[in-house]
């Protein structure tokens, strides 16, 4: 016998009500972690800001880790979507390239949480053999970031944008984000130290990271770069 339609409206209504208090202590997650830091952040503060029983939100998050994961991959399918939407405003693929470095950046600034989250995320030793739930899915998100750039890799040596020399996509997929990530590091962190001691205007910086990514990658890159003197 098939199963009551009342069963399955009861439990379909109890999944969806599962779902939104996770959202909402994922919601109260970030606020936390937004005001205290990731190493301030504790389930009792989750528990204040979402107004739920710090018992429960064990329940959805057994441990920190948990937490942290889910939040990640709040952040990477958020940048996921931005790198799509980029891809799809150009054709060639070190157009594709150029466009995702830079909304890396903007979203370095206008998503500050979640670029520290990944951060830690990427850096930490946080992928045990096995993992499950969060952490797992977070890397798996992380992975079709990389994807992308991969593909858009692979398509501008295709038509001929990029040049054959740069090999397997993923490697050079990986190399542009480390690249990426060090470049908002820097302009970020050291700022200050840039303008004052080095006498050199961050956007400056960050257009001349850009430059040298597209010159890098670009075939027919024997031209002349024009790069910023400094002064």
């Amino acid at each position: 016998m098939s199963e009551p339609k009342i069963k399955k409206r009861t439990r379909a209504r109890g999944d969806e009500d599962k779902g939104k208090r996770r959202e909402m202590i994922l919601d109260a997650a970030e606020k936390v972690m937004a005001k205290r830091g990731l190493n301030g952040t504790n389930f009792g503060a989750i528990a204040k800001q979402s107004r739920l029983s710090r018992s429960l939100i064990y329940v959805y998050f057994p441990k920190h880790l948990d937490l942290i994961g889910a939040v990640c991959e709040r952040a990477l399918l958020a940048l996921r979507a931005r790198f799509v939407d980029a891809t799809g405003r150009h054709e060639r693929g070190i157009e594709q390239i150029v466009a995702m470095a830079r909304e890396y950046y903007a979203f370095s600034k206008e998503e500050p949480l979640y670029f520290l989250v990944i951060a830690e995320h990427e850096t930490s030793v946080m992928h045990p053999p096995g993992q499950k739930g969060a952490d797992r899915k977070a890397s798996e998100c992380g992975k079709e970031v990389l994807g992308l750039v991969a593909s858009a890799v692979k398509k501008g040596i295709e038509d001929g944008s990029i040049r054959p020399e740069c090999g397997d996509p993923m490697l050079s997929a990986v190399s542009i984000w480390a690249f990426s990530h060090g470049l908002i590091q820097i302009s970020t962190a050291r700022e200050a130290m840039l303008n004052e001691e080095l006498g050199v205007d961050i956007a400056d910086v960050t257009e001349q990271g850009f430059r040298l990514l597209r010159h890098t990658l670009a075939q027919g890159s024997g031209h002349r770069l024009q790069l910023t003197q400094c002064q």
